[in-house]
Formats: C-alpha cells, structure tokens, sequence
C-alpha cells in the first residue's frame, strides 16, 4: 500500500454550518492519513462557510457556488479539480469517531477493483444501506475485514454512495460526469449494472448526524459556528439496537465497544441492549 499523500478530501456542504463544524473538527481528530488537498463546496451561497472553518489546521480550499446547483455539480465541481487518484468524499452531516479508517479503505480499494467505494458509516441508521450488505459475507483484505453490498438484481442501492469513504477519482471519470447520470440513486445504480459496488468496512468509523436535518430546509444562512463548540463529541450515540452489522455485543458489557470508540460497550452502544 502506498504511503504517499495521493488522497484528496472533498466535502459537499449546504448551509448546515453547525453539523459541518462537527463534521470536520472529527475527521481532523481521527484521520491519521496523509491528505494532499482538501477542498470545500458550500452550496448555500454563504461565504460565511470560510469563517466557520476559518479556524481549521487544514489549508482548505472553498468553493461557493452562488447560486447553489445541487449535491450532483457540486461533487462534479469538485471532481473536476481532483489530481490524485483517490478521493475521501464526505458530507456536512456526519460524526467520525475512530481512527485508521482511510488507511483500511485504501487497502480494500488496492486489492478489490469491483469496490466503487468503501463506507465507514455505522449501520442502523439507513434501511436502505443495511440492506444492502445484511446478507453479505465478512471478508478480509489483509487484516480490514469489511462487506461488499448484494448484487441480486432490481437493487438500486449498493453500486455506489456519496457518504463518507474512499474512492478512485477514475471511476467518476468513467461516465464523465455524476450529472450526465442523474442524482445519487441514479449513480448507484449505474456502477452496480457494470458490476461494481460498495463496500462496508466491517468496524465503522462513523455515523450521520443530519437525519432530522435535510438540506431542503437548510438553505437559511445560519451565520458562523465555533468549531471549539464540537470537542468532546467525538463519540457515537447509542445505536437503535446491539445487533446490527459490526455493532454486536461482545461477551462482557465491560468490554470495548466494537464500534471501535473506545468506550466500554455498556457505555456506548450497549446502553440500548
């Protein structure tokens, strides 16, 4: 595997500038990998989104799109700009709670070239996603085990996703652009009928923070957040139940949880056993 800077992070944002301020204070804590570029795409417009992330030990890029042209240009936007072969996409709206999690996509994406993208979100929290890899065997790529989604006919979800995870910037090139296709449903499903698809890591590293929050009713310019607000929230809540992918229990409440937040189990996703 390599141990060059050749990742690039991308971020979609659309005016949530308290759930980004915790998106990217996370990821900075816990990501241990080398990142050659990072770039922002705020599509609400607000240039308010620089003084948010003003404070951030990153040299970021920002992209403001006035007026906002939606989740499918603004990744295409960013895509474009993209000149490492791998890119680390992530939302506005999400939590990372551990470490290592790039470098163990990286390995997957290496060794497995019908992986679109590997996913770190925690489980229960997306019918849709678990589905697509609830009936999916435990593989390894060296010592990461991880899932790969179904490929039973008629699915639409498991081809691709834009939650966080690492992906290859030639894949986005094969159609030549995500809005020639359509939106993200759309996009899945065209990588799943060229016989490509997603895959899970097995211990995830994080989870959605903006499921009572769709950008459709975020389009309000919330003004700038304090990213010093975010620390000590780098943890997952309990999970909706013990037995979901990756998530079980282990044999004493008092252990880690496997989640891999460094929490004992009882404290962490255990508290809804």
């Amino acid at each position: 595997m390599t141990s060059s800077p050749e990742i690039t992070f991308v971020l979609t944002s659309c005016g949530r500038f308290d759930l980004l301020a915790e998106t990217m204070m996370t990821f900075l804590e816990h990501n241990t990998a080398p990142i050659a570029r990072w770039i922002v795409v705020e599509d609400s417009g607000n240039d308010n989104v620089r003084t948010v992330l003003g404070g951030v030990d990153a040299p970021l890029e920002f992209l403001v799109n006035d007026p906002p042209v939606g989740q499918i240009r603004s990744i295409d936007r960013a895509y474009a700009l993209v000149d490492t072969p791998y890119v680390f996409h992530c939302e506005d709206d999400w939590r990372f709670f551990r470490a290592g999690f790039v470098e163990e996509s990286l390995q997957v994406l290496e060794r497995f070239g019908d992986v679109s993208t590997v996913v770190s979100r925690r489980l229960g929290q997306n019918p849709g996603h678990d589905a697509a890899l609830r009936d999916a065997a435990v593989e390894y790529a060296g010592s990461v085990a991880f899932r790969r989604s179904a490929t039973r006919a008629g699915a639409r979800w498991g081809g691709y996703t834009f939650n966080p995870g690492l992906r290859r910037i030639e894949d986005w090139r094969l159609p030549g652009s995500f809005a020639s296709i359509g939106e993200e449903r759309a996009v899945s499903a065209w990588f799943k009928q060229r016989g490509m698809r997603l895959a899970a890591l097995e211990v995830p590293a994080c989870e959605t923070t903006g499921q009572l929050r769709h950008v459709d009713d975020e389009r309000s310019h919330l003004g700038a957040a304090s990213l010093s607000a975010t620390r000590g929230n780098a943890r997952p809540p309990p999970a909706a139940g013990a037995a979901t992918i990756g998530v079980s229990a282990p044999a004493s409440r008092n252990s880690p949880c496997p989640c891999g937040s460094g929490r004992r189990y009882k404290a962490c996703h255990g508290r809804a056993a």
